[in-house]
């Protein structure tokens, strides 16, 4: 044996060349990305201070009951016997 696990070969100029451009491109729509949430941000603090008046506290909303076998929030209304998403049966646990 010589002590070696998983030898990897050094990719190929030509792979190396199409990371490389990826990553280029990855970054270009990073700064793209960064440059947007700035303005966004720059333009709702502005709005934030020409607003005269404050907005008015809503008060918290009350947590919709979950599914307790997929998590998902419960659609309004009278719960049937199973999950609408995963088809969970209410029936298996007790539920508060």
């Amino acid at each position: 044996m010589n002590g070696r696990r998983g030898h990897r070969q050094a990719p190929s100029t030509e792979e190396a060349d199409q990371l490389r451009a990826r990553i280029a491109e990855l970054e270009d729509r990073l700064r793209l990305l960064e440059a947007h949430v700035r303005r966004l941000t720059a333009q709702t603090s502005a709005l934030a201070q020409q607003s005269r008046r404050p907005l008015p506290k809503v008060p918290a909303a009350r947590p919709r009951p979950r599914c307790p076998g997929c998590r998902l929030e419960l659609p309004k209304g009278r719960r049937g016997e199973a999950c609408v998403w995963c088809g969970f049966v209410f029936d298996a646990v007790q539920m508060g």
